[in-house]
């Protein structure tokens, strides 16, 4: 995947001495009593903001409230660029006591969440990002486990997440149907599929047979 960087945001990558990164995830999960997907911003930012940033599906700016107070994001697996079509794993890690975190994972479905992760960069003078975050990763959630920690320790809600590459991976069974081939035009390609497997019989093609 090729990516256009802006002016600003090149010049705070290159600056290798003052490179100021911070991340930006969004989980777009369905309530528990139905309805449509609600968005979920968190970041390492250090406290709440309101950050514009260019979606991965649609490529057009839009703006999302990201919780950054009371550090919610307790880790963060590495991001690595990858060219093609291999299917990345990233696992993050959220505080299970701040209050959206909860809401998050008690008052809605988790299961095959959209989840969008950006990055920004910031100014070292000011401390604000140079430009509108770039996307970083692009997938779903894949499992929200809540792992608890012993006495004395810090327990974690889990998001294992997986790109959206996985979906092209993934066959169609109704594809190597005789239902499905019927609709194409009455074809009757496969209208012993499910039971050639059982013939004993040997078939003897273009030549007469040994029995």
């Amino acid at each position: 995947m090729t990516r256009s960087l802006d002016v600003a945001t090149q010049a705070a990558i290159r600056d290798r001495s003052r490179v100021i990164p911070r991340n930006f995830m969004v989980v777009f999960a369905k309530p528990l009593a139905g309805g449509e997907p609600v968005p979920f911003g968190f970041t390492d930012f250090g406290e709440d903001v309101l950050v514009n940033v260019l979606d991965g599906e649609t490529g057009q700016t839009v703006g999302h409230t990201y919780y950054g107070d009371s550090a919610p994001i307790a880790k963060m697996d590495q991001i690595p660029l990858k060219i093609g079509l291999e299917v990345n794993n990233v696992q993050v890690e959220l505080n299970p006591l701040h209050p959206a975190v909860q809401l998050m994972a008690r008052g809605h479905d988790l299961r095959n969440a959209k989840v969008q992760i950006h990055r920004g960069w910031l100014s070292p003078e000011s401390m604000l990002l140079v430009a509108p975050p770039r996307i970083r990763f692009l997938g779903q959630v894949n499992g929200a486990p809540e792992r608890t920690a012993a006495v004395g320790g810090q327990s974690v809600r889990i998001l294992r997440l997986v790109s959206h590459t996985r979906e092209l991976t993934r066959t169609n069974p109704a594809k190597r149907s005789d239902e499905t081939q019927r609709l194409r035009g009455g074809d009757r390609f496969r209208r012993y599929s499910g039971v050639a497997g059982l013939w004993r019989r040997t078939i003897w093609w273009g030549e007469k047979g040994g029995d």
